[in-house]
């Protein structure tokens, strides 16, 4: 702050320009005026500072979990995509050494495998294990009603099947276990064929050519005869309405909805 005093006075100070000495008069009447004024203060800006861009820090979402800044997340995703091709480059060179120590057999051993977070997931974990042949669920094995396979799901299953080698008939889907192609119950009966159906088209997106299911049980309400009828009419109707794609029937034990 800066003050700044002014006086006024009602006589005049000044002395007459013609008089060599003038006679000081008594001030009578001084009025002060104190006025503050206000005065900013700039810090002169250095030449030589730099603007550094901070990062903004993201909100915390609805579960109340921040997450991590866009910079620091794409290192980590691009530390991860590194390390998870190079596990399929080890993959992709055991099953090939296996291949080639077995050449000479005509039985393809593998086994079930998990196809979670992605079908194309089969392959490699078949890959893994150096399995020549595997099967897995093309959807949920224990629920009814599931999402359909999107494109890139359907091309990312196909590219995984030509880089580690595996032709369409080294595969063989597994049906889900709800499904009773032969159930006395009609409401049961209806929602396995057409989870039936939906399974088998799945297979033919994939471009795969075999399907193996548990076909039904009578549970204990109808004869053998009539639920041998029934499934043979599911899997009439499967392939009616599909092609390319050949049903197994796999044994079981009195099992089914």
């Amino acid at each position: 702050m800066r003050r700044s005093l002014r006086v006024v006075c009602r006589d005049s100070l000044a002395a007459t320009p013609t008089a060599a000495v003038a006679k000081k008069r008594p001030v009578k009447d001084v009025k002060v005026e104190v006025k503050e004024e206000a005065t900013a203060v700039t810090k002169p800006r250095s030449s030589s500072s730099k603007r550094i861009k901070k990062e903004p820090i993201p909100s915390p979402d609805k579960e109340g979990t921040t997450p991590e800044p866009p910079a620091l997340a794409s290192k980590k995703a691009s530390k991860k995509e590194l390390e998870k091709a190079a596990q399929l480059d080890t993959y992709l060179s055991f099953i090939h050494t296996r291949r080639e120590q077995t050449g000479d057999s005509n039985k393809l051993v593998g086994a079930h495998v998990s196809g979670a977070s992605g079908l194309e997931n089969a392959v490699f974990n078949a890959a893994k294990i150096g399995a020549r042949a595997f099967a897995f669920f093309t959807r949920s094995q224990r629920t009814w009603t599931c999402k359909p396979l999107t494109p890139d799901t359907i091309a990312a299953f196909h590219a995984a099947m030509k880089r580690f080698g595996y032709a369409p008939g080294d595969v063989v889907p597994h049906g889900s276990y709800l499904l009773n192609c032969g159930s006395p119950d009609a409401g049961v009966l209806q929602k396995s064929r057409d989870g039936l159906l939906d399974e088998v088209r799945r297979c033919e997106a994939l471009g795969l050519s075999l399907y193996n299911f548990h076909p039904g049980a009578t549970k204990n309400e109808i004869s053998v005869d009539e639920c041998l009828d029934l499934i043979a009419e599911s899997i009439e109707q499967t392939l009616r309405q599909t092609t390319g794609v050949t049903i197994l029937v796999e044994n079981m034990s009195n099992q089914g909805c």
